[in-house]
Order: C-alpha cells, then structure tokens, then sequence
C-alpha cells in the first residue's frame, strides 16, 4: 500500500471512530497494522483494542474483555513516538484516561454501561488535512 493509501485509510479509521463506529474503525486499523513493522506496529494494535475495548462499551457487553482491552491497549501504545503521527495522540491519550478509570472500577464490580465517561474523540495535527478514503463496501453476507 502506498503513503497516500495508508494515510487516507487511516483518516478513514479516525472519522470512523469519531462517529463511534469503533468496529468499523477497527478493520481499517487493521488492515495498516498487517502492513507495519516494530513500534508503530504495536501502536496500532494498540489503536485497534481501544477501538474493541469501546464497542464493547458502546454495546454493553463482555466487561472483562472491555477490562482487559484497555489494560492491553495502554501497554501496546507505550512504546511509540505518536508526535509524528497525522492525530494528536496525546490528547487521546487524556481522553482515554477516564475510560482506564472506568475500566478499573469495572473489574471492582461496576456496570459496564452505568457511569461511562465522555466519548473519546481523535483530533489531527495541526497542518494535517484529513482526506479519508471512501466507504467500504458493505458486506453482502
């Protein structure tokens, strides 16, 4: 896949999971992170299992994988340099933040759906222009 491609699917996965369709977020990240190699790779697992982690969430169910999700997903992101990257990682970051929270108080006992913190959104960098690529096909199953 060329930079162009990477870039506009990757745009794709963040107006994805802006509009919380974190599966759909997921596939695309997904697709980037079979083509990757070392720390970045990792940091798009990382993007990849916060995205599950949500949609768990967004659904209401599986509270342990949610938990377990997010605790993976923190470690997996540890390792990047993200300050290159076309989103502003770091605010992400501070929006996930209660999200941890959030998943520590479930693993404790809380419900999963009672209490969520805001929805965390993806800003760009400032210069990026996002250009997303366009819509999947629908599956036909």
């Amino acid at each position: 896949m060329d930079p162009a491609e990477a870039d506009a699917l990757f745009d794709r996965a963040v107006t994805l999971w802006n509009a919380r369709d974190f599966h759909a977020a997921h596939e695309d990240w997904e697709t980037l992170w079979n083509e990757e190699e070392g720390a970045r790779r990792d940091w798009l697992q990382g993007l990849i299992q916060y995205a599950a982690a949500l949609f768990h969430a967004d659904r209401g169910f599986h509270a342990s994988g949610f938990v377990k999700l997010m605790r993976s997903a923190r470690a997996r992101v540890a390792e990047h340099d993200a300050s290159g990257e076309r989103i502003r990682f770091d605010l992400l970051a501070r929006d996930l933040e209660p999200w941890h929270q959030h998943a520590a108080a479930v693993e404790a006992g809380a419900d999963l759906v009672r209490a969520q913190p805001p929805w965390p959104q993806i800003r760009w960098r400032e210069g990026v222009v996002p250009a997303p690529a366009p819509p999947a096909p629908e599956d036909e199953d």
